[in-house]
């Protein structure tokens, strides 16, 4: 969830300024933690598929498992392949 805009009062701006503090260089601040935050966030989602064969030998799986797993893999993969066929004209 995006950080909300928020009003800044002329007296938080006096209170900001007695105290020697740029609110634009603080929001500016803000704003560049909370974007590579969700940068972050986004980027480090792993599926099962994306790991080697040795880091799902150390959790217990095989690559073949990976669809009993995610039963909807299996489904995304028939469908992919009955697309094939019906685009070569084979059903």
């Amino acid at each position: 969830m995006p950080p909300q805009q928020t009003n800044i009062s002329p007296a938080i701006e006096r209170d900001a300024a007695g105290r020697g503090l740029d609110l634009s260089i603080v929001l500016s601040l803000l704003r560049g933690y909370w974007l590579a935050f969700q940068e972050r966030r986004l980027r480090s989602r792993i599926t099962l598929q994306d790991l080697s064969d040795r880091e799902l030998m150390d959790i217990g799986l095989t690559r073949g498992e990976i669809d009993s797993i995610a039963p909807e893999r299996a489904i995304d993969r028939l469908r992919d392949n009955a697309r094939t066929l019906l685009g070569r004209g084979g059903m």
